[in-house]
């Protein structure tokens, strides 16, 4: 089982401190009794600091213990066929980097769930994890990251996305073709002439078709939406509530 890799939370810390002091007064010995009884379950009435200290180190257990378990989750996703990328490392060093670097992958995923209010785990993940990639590029290929994630919807087909990451340069296929219609939809809207638009629509069609047919999306199966990761964080594919 992978290890994670945490830095110890502030209450645990002072702690530890004060249990390395040399010389222990009989007031430090009375709090220290109390705690043990609120532990214990003993009722009386400890003092404030005590209690306000118990209840900071049930905080940071809580908070260490859900970062364990999401980060477990994850990986058990990264290693899901519902998880697939273009370069078979990425899988390895994403789950390094949630290994050494819990807490930055805990505020990506607490910042999605008060964006997204109850996002479910697969969705989560699908906008986490390339965050994680963007935010330690160095750290991966060079070359052009492609990365599939595959959804099980209500009724029993299968969605999914397709984030297209730009190489270490900022070099992006993807974003060049996007790019490019753009620039020639509003020269055909000043010519009429739409030849070039439309050998380009043929051609970025045959790129998202080469994509979803490289991971395993099938005709009959809804096609998957393709996400540029610089729109990761708007999750295009999450239905919006009504206003």
């Amino acid at each position: 089982m992978t290890s994670i890799s945490v830095t110890q939370p502030a209450a645990l810390l002072i702690l530890q401190q004060a249990n390395a002091q040399p010389a222990e007064t009989d007031e430090d010995k009375d709090k220290k009794a109390d705690l043990v009884q609120v532990a214990n379950g003993i009722t009386g009435e400890p003092a404030e600091e005590t209690l306000k200290a118990a209840f900071a180190v049930s905080l940071a257990f809580m908070e260490l213990d859900a970062k364990g378990e999401l980060a477990a989750e994850a990986m058990a996703f990264i290693d899901s066929d519902r998880f697939k990328v273009t370069d078979p490392t990425v899988k390895d060093t994403l789950k390094q980097l949630i290994s050494e670097k819990g807490w930055e992958f805990m505020q990506l995923v607490k910042q999605q769930q008060e964006a997204h209010g109850g996002i479910s785990r697969e969705n989560l993940f699908a906008i986490v994890l390339p965050q994680m990639i963007v935010k330690n590029r160095d750290r991966f290929t060079e070359d052009e990251i492609e990365l599939s994630v595959k959804f099980e919807n209500k009724n029993g087909s299968v969605g999914g996305i397709i984030v297209l990451i730009p190489d270490s340069e900022g070099n992006s296929t993807y974003r060049d073709l996007q790019e490019t219609i753009e620039r020639e939809e509003i020269l055909a809207d000043k010519t009429g002439d739409r030849t070039a638009v439309s050998e380009l629509y043929n051609e970025l069609g045959s790129y998202l078709g080469a994509w979803s047919k490289a991971f395993g999306f099938k005709p009959d199966e809804p096609s998957p939406m393709f996400v540029d990761v610089k729109d990761i964080l708007l999750a295009p594919w999450i239905p919006k509530p009504a206003p």
